[in-house]
């Protein structure tokens, strides 16, 4: 169990994250001023702490040495809007282990979470992170039946043996992660490290530094040397989640790696060699973006020597019905609930749902039904607040559907559309009209690639 300190204005947001991670074994306090997180900070070393970048009541570059001085151990990871993005890119200066821009999603924290923790445990150690790590990437914890995933199985047995890049492909939330670590544990690399890397988390300008790492002075701020990613998977892995986001410079010199196996860390002119195997993933359409000049072709081709698809949820036959009696268990325990079992009703709730966010959209929506059941079985009641705010088929009575039938992600395109029209295109306002958190609105917008004007005069 790890102790995280989440200091934030928004109290919807740390109730989420609480819960959260809560949920998975994680002791959570939570502050909502500068002074509230020192009087925490009196109690407890904590292992990680996630502070918004405008917090009342003082500094956070004065509450992030005040941390470090207190628990150099301490990965801080600050979050920071639009507008104060500059800040959060300072604070990293400053010693901060990772940025989140709002409105980020539980999965991005938990994925930085992780990696920080990853990197304080001692490796090697009986029950430290890495060993837990290795158990959670097994192939056992693929969950399904359907030819579909029995073909991702098989390919990823058969890739596991050998070192050649790998490419993943597929929607938000179909598992690409868990692919990637089941290739690296089940291979000759398995005794390395497993190095992630989200390329759409970190702005560009500390993507490179991330990635190649830095020596002191190599810009300002930059007070002590950082040893990049690629150095750090020396002999492992490494996982370039959201590839398709890297800028082309940084792919230019990311294929310099993959072709020379070196590189030189920002201000220095010394090669630093690395033996790496680089597993890569995206949700985007890569052919795509290298007809819009957006992508290398030659990087492409280097790491697409296997291509893994991962179907979404809605292609995957059967398989619903088995991962929502595993997230019921899963749930059920953590929880400490006596649930035995799911009504059919609400069973078919769920099957006939078409799941835009994949196997993470239904593991949050059975969290919640098993979180707010107050019986022994999942009923529609325990489901209708996450459809109704989710995906707008709660109540029947509301929104009628028409004779001739419709596409739900149509209709949920609309209502977004209309929802955001009626609110001058002010998104924060829609998603109060919809019953929806800001982060949850903000998905469904790129999800079905809404734009609009003003927003684009506001970047």
């Amino acid at each position: 169990m790890s102790n995280l300190l989440i200091v934030d204005t928004d109290s919807y947001l740390c109730a989420d994250v609480g819960s959260f991670f809560h949920s998975i074994g994680h002791s959570v306090h939570q502050a909502s001023d500068y002074a509230g997180a020192l009087a925490q900070m009196d109690k407890i070393d904590f292992d990680v702490a996630v502070i918004q970048v405008n917090i009342p009541g003082g500094s956070v570059h004065d509450l992030l040495q005040r941390i470090k001085k207190k628990s150099p151990r301490t990965a801080v990871i600050v979050d920071a809007e639009l507008e104060s993005i500059q800040e959060g890119v300072q604070a990293i200066q400053e010693g901060a282990f990772s940025i989140l821009q709002k409105p980020f999603s539980i999965p991005e924290l938990n994925f930085q979470i992780k990696r920080a923790l990853e990197q304080q445990a001692p490796r090697g150690e009986p029950g430290s992170l890495e060993d837990r790590y290795r158990n959670v990437y097994q192939p056992y914890n693929f969950i399904g039946e359907s030819e579909e995933i029995k073909k991702v199985f098989r390919i990823v047995n058969r890739v596991a043996a050998t070192d050649s890049s790998v490419i993943i492909l597929g929607e938000t939330g179909t598992g690409k992660e868990l692919v990637a670590g089941a290739i690296h544990y089940n291979s000759a690399r398995s005794h390395g490290p497993f190095v992630r890397v989200n390329c759409a988390a970190l702005p560009e300008q500390l993507l490179e530094s991330e990635l190649f790492g830095h020596e002191r002075g190599a810009f300002t701020g930059a007070d002590r040397q950082r040893i990049g990613r690629f150095e750090h998977a020396n002999g492992g892995t490494i996982f370039l989640d959201e590839i398709a986001d890297m800028s082309l410079y940084t792919q230019a010199k990311v294929l310099r790696v993959i072709q020379e196996k070196e590189f030189e860390r920002l201000g220095s002119n010394e090669s630093v060699k690395t033996d790496v195997r680089i597993i890569s993933a995206t949700n985007r359409d890569l052919m795509q973006r290298m007809q819009q000049g957006l992508f290398r072709e030659d990087l492409y081709y280097r790491l697409n020597v296997v291509s893994i698809r991962l179907p979404p949820l809605r292609e995957r036959n059967g398989d619903i019905a088995l991962l929502i009696q595993f997230f019921l268990k899963k749930f059920a325990g953590n929880l400490n609930k006596r649930i035995r079992g799911i009504e059919p009703a609400a069973m078919r709730m769920l099957t006939r749902y078409h799941w835009p966010g994949n196997i993470r959209e239904l593991e949050n929506a059975m969290e919640r039904a098993v979180l707010l059941s107050e019986g022994e079985m999942i009923t529609t009641d325990d489901l209708n607040l996450f459809f109704a705010h989710e995906s707008g088929i709660g109540d029947e009575k509301t929104i009628k559907l028409p004779t001739t039938g419709i596409r739900l992600e149509d209709a949920e395109r609309d209502l977004i559309l209309q929802a955001l029209e009626r609110c001058s295109w002010v998104q924060k306002e829609a998603a109060e009209l919809l019953g929806v958190s800001s982060r949850a609105l903000n998905y469904k917008i790129k999800h079905f690639g809404i734009t609009h004007n003003s927003w684009k005069q506001n970047r």
